[in-house]
């Protein structure tokens, strides 16, 4: 949904419509309406490169409440307006701008091109009621090979409301919200990274039985074309840089019966969960999101950044020998924070480093870690900062959770960072440091800064893991996971998983962490592991299949229903949590990248590097479930 140029361009129409309606039709019955002409004039100027989508109006001056219809439509769709010379004629002048409307195939090699529509003819909406174009016209347009869509009603009331649904569709309510947690404080929606919202008696039917549905963001590849540029980077590279770069890095959000889901696309869309219609999408940000959005105080949070670093600090860093703080972020980057219901942009602020990592709310505090070693506090409804501290490394994808001293109430802000490769506990008040987790292993590469710790607050633990002891001749490294004292960052014990190849991005796995078993995937060797929370002993290993050189298992898993749910490389997984035993499976399209499931109901909801989101009934994954 895009504004601005198409929102003129649709209005412009029906201001021609009522500049020319006098002189319209006269006695020659060869005359055409001036504002057809027009309006394909400025149809194909606007759309030098075809459009997908094309709305189609009577030029009938009486007609202009179609035409209103139809610009809204337009404006929603992005796409041109054009008008037709009579209900039984489309005019010469749209006939032409029709035929070059159409997208032009500039793929003579067959690859995958990112945000390259589909070559040939638009999709035609057909907004007005039946007498606004004839059976014959209908047919004739189809016979030329055009697809059609009919918005129609009887009247100009119900076509607006018809449109108005499509457009600006009502927000959940009543039922449709029951179930749904009212906020999202942290990535996967709680400290223990464990997104589930069982069932209630009370629940709706669907949400017991669990809805179905895909949504295709801006940027979304069909679902069984390959990766962008396979041929350039092989199937190593090709899947990260489709995860960084064009669909959703991670999992979605699921608050009072609306999906949030940030794409690198630069937008955040709002859908219904129940249907998977759109309510309103915000954007383009300023640079990819690729968080988790949060939601609280009426409010979605949303970062923007990339994975790039700049020559010049590289080489600052470099000939500083290690001394001088490395900054993370290639372009622009912010955080953004917009009204949940509508999209309105509420508040912005911006950094110097990348802002890749999902922030957190607790209480009326907003916080973020960035690439450039900070993490920031910011009043929640107003983004006033608060205050900033210097953490000693930047801050690559690990999102900020949080723990609450029992004994003193205080709150620690906990967040990784890379370069000195330390879990940083932090005061939520003040912005003081209080404590650096200090760990003997050979961490390697963006280590603990790549990765979100999980929490477990009862016990006052945190979790976080990373790779270490790297083999240049092999190329290899280990996965150890470590389990550390939420007061003083002190490791209570530590567990390497196991030695593969060296994963090309997003070198660690996220944890999950509930009722005494902690849950971690390893990318280095595509496998999930359930350890003893207290002692770290291995419980079992789950080897994942047809992952690719990529490796799979950064996502969480999620615990729900007596089952372990797992997304990792195409597949989403039904496992047996006692013994890792494979219950079910699913591929609903598309790769998953660093992933988590979101469970409401009998409904897993999440995204992929495709740029799709969607809803999947449990049962279809796992066909026993009870």
């Amino acid at each position: 949904m895009k504004a601005g140029p198409k929102l003129s361009l649709a209005m412009a129409v029906v201001l021609l419509l009522f500049a020319y309606g006098p002189m319209l039709y006269t006695s020659e019955a060869s005359s055409e309406n001036p504002a057809v002409s027009m309006a394909a004039q400025m149809a194909v100027r606007t759309f030098p490169s075809g459009s997908p989508d094309v709305v189609l109006c009577s030029g009938d001056p009486k007609r202009a409440g179609d035409v209103a219809a139809g610009q809204a439509l337009a404006s929603y769709l992005a796409a041109p307006l054009l008008l037709t010379q009579s209900s039984s004629d489309l005019g010469r002048q749209t006939i032409h701008a029709l035929s070059l409307l159409a997208v032009p195939d500039v793929n003579p090699d067959n690859d995958v091109q990112p945000y390259q529509p589909q070559p040939g003819k638009p999709k035609l909406y057909l907004v007005g009621n039946a007498s606004a174009f004839s059976p014959s016209l209908l047919q004739k347009i189809k016979s030329m090979g055009y697809p059609v869509e009919k918005v129609s009603a009887e009247n100009e009331v119900g076509l607006l409301k018809k449109v108005a649904d499509i457009v600006a569709p009502s927000l959940p309510s009543g039922q449709d919200v029951k179930g749904f947690p009212a906020s999202w404080v942290t990535y996967a929606g709680n400290q223990e990274h464990n997104p589930v919202f069982p069932v209630s008696d009370s629940a709706p039917n669907l949400e017991k039985q669990g809805v179905s549905w895909n949504f295709a963001e801006k940027a979304a590849i069909p679902f069984g074309l390959e990766f962008p540029d396979l041929n350039e980077l092989g199937m190593r590279n090709a899947p990260v840089k489709m995860t960084q770069s064009l669909g959703n890095a991670v999992g979605v959000t699921a608050v009072n019966g609306i999906i949030y889901a940030e794409s690198d696309d630069a937008h955040l869309y709002a859908l219904n969960a129940k249907t998977g219609k759109q309510l309103w999408q915000a954007g383009p940000a300023v640079n990819c999101l690729m968080g988790n959005p949060i939601v609280g105080n009426g409010l979605v949070y949303v970062t923007a950044g990339d994975t790039g670093f700049s020559f010049s600090q590289v080489m600052k860093y470099l000939n500083s020998q290690g001394k001088t703080e490395l900054t993370r972020g290639l372009l622009y980057s912010a955080i953004y924070a917009y009204d949940q219901n509508t999209g309105r942009l509420v508040w912005r602020q911006d950094f110097q480093g990348n802002a890749m990592p999902s922030p957190a709310i607790v209480d009326n505090t907003v916080y973020e870690a960035t690439g450039d070693g900070h993490l920031y506090a910011f009043e929640s409804r107003t983004g006033k900062m608060l205050w900033k501290t210097d953490l000693g490394g930047f801050d690559s994808m690990s999102s900020a959770n949080f723990w609450r001293n029992p004994q003193t109430g205080q709150t620690e802000i906990i967040v990784g960072v890379s370069d000195a490769n330390n879990v940083v506990a932090v005061d939520a008040s003040t912005g003081k440091i209080l404590w650096k987790q200090s760990t003997s292993l050979d961490i390697f590469n963006t280590g603990m800064g790549d990765n979100t710790p999980a929490v477990d607050q009862n016990k006052g633990l945190v979790f976080q893991d990373s790779v270490v002891d790297h083999d240049p001749k092999t190329n290899t490294v280990d996965l150890a996971v470590y389990a550390m004292d939420a007061q003083t960052g002190t490791v209570k014990w530590y567990r390497k998983l196991g030695r593969g190849s060296t994963p090309p991005a997003y070198k660690a796995g996220i944890v999950m962490v509930h009722n005494g078993v902690v849950y971690v995937g390893s990318p280095t060797t595509s496998s999930l592991y359930a350890l003893n929370e207290e002692t770290g002993q291995l419980l079992w290993t789950y080897h994942f299949e047809n992952t690719g050189p990529a490796g799979a298992g950064r996502g969480s898993a999620v615990y729900a229903y007596d089952v372990v749910w797992v997304a990792a490389g195409p597949t989403v997984y039904a496992l047996n949590p006692a013994t890792g035993e494979k219950l079910g499976s699913y591929n609903p399209g598309g790769r998953f990248g660093i992933v988590n499931p979101v469970i409401v109901g009998k409904t897993m909801y999440l995204d992929n590097s495709y740029d799709w989101v969607h809803a999947i009934p449990l049962n279809k994954i796992y066909p026993g479930l009870k």
